[in-house]
């Protein structure tokens, strides 16, 4: 989590009408969490008809641990810098929204 640049009260206005809720953080969390790490890995592979059948695992335990250990870490590092730098970690959830959440339900 570099420097995060400020963004324009109308740009912040334009996406989060009626203003940034708790579903826009909490959007904004999970894509920080879950995006760009192993699960991304997973899902990038070349789909399989076996997918189709919901009585065959589509991960191993050890993919699961490790999803879950990312997960985990990348959340801990946003709810620290919320405790140490609330502005920062204003910044940083309103920008990975931005940039990864604009097609999401609010």
């Amino acid at each position: 989590m570099d420097q995060q640049p400020a963004f324009p009260h109308k740009l912040l206005e334009e996406r989060f009408p009626g203003g940034f809720t708790i579903r826009d953080e909490a959007n904004a969390i999970v894509a920080w969490a879950f995006r760009n790490g192993p699960l991304e890995n997973l899902h990038a592979g070349v789909h399989s008809n076996l997918l189709e059948d919901d009585s065959l695992s589509r991960i191993s335990d050890e993919e699961m641990r490790e999803l879950m250990i990312n997960a985990c870490e990348r959340v801990e590092s946003l709810l620290n810098l919320k405790e140490t730098d609330p502005e920062r970690y204003d910044t940083v959830v309103k920008g990975y929204n931005l940039f990864a959440c604009s097609s999401w339900e609010r």
